[in-house]
């Protein structure tokens, strides 16, 4: 299994409706893009004020299956009209899923 783990941290203006709108837009990705096999959002709880704001963990098949999601329409869409304009940092990773 390929893992795709982002973590966003916020522009200090932004609001909680542009989060809700965050949420609502990456939470229909799953029914637009077959590729995703398992797919994890939410902001920070907020227990710690040095923590990221907001996670994202999406599990796929394969590289290419996560490729596919990268270049997906809904996926650009999502990242142009819902991400960009709150997000100030962003950190990821892509890794291939070890079990003991």
């Amino acid at each position: 299994m390929y893992r795709h783990s982002v973590l966003f941290r916020f522009s200090p203006e932004t609001t909680d409706e542009q989060i809700d709108q965050l949420t609502e837009g990456l939470s229909a990705l799953p029914g637009q893009i077959p590729e995703i096999l398992d797919y994890r959002i939410g902001p920070n709880v907020g227990e710690r004020v040095d923590n990221w704001h907001y996670a994202i963990v999406a599990d796929f098949a394969d590289v290419a299956a996560w490729r596919t999601y990268t270049d997906h329409p809904a996926h650009q869409a999502a990242i142009h009209g819902v991400v960009n304009p709150i997000v100030a940092d962003r950190a990821a990773v892509q890794y291939e899923v070890v079990t003991s």
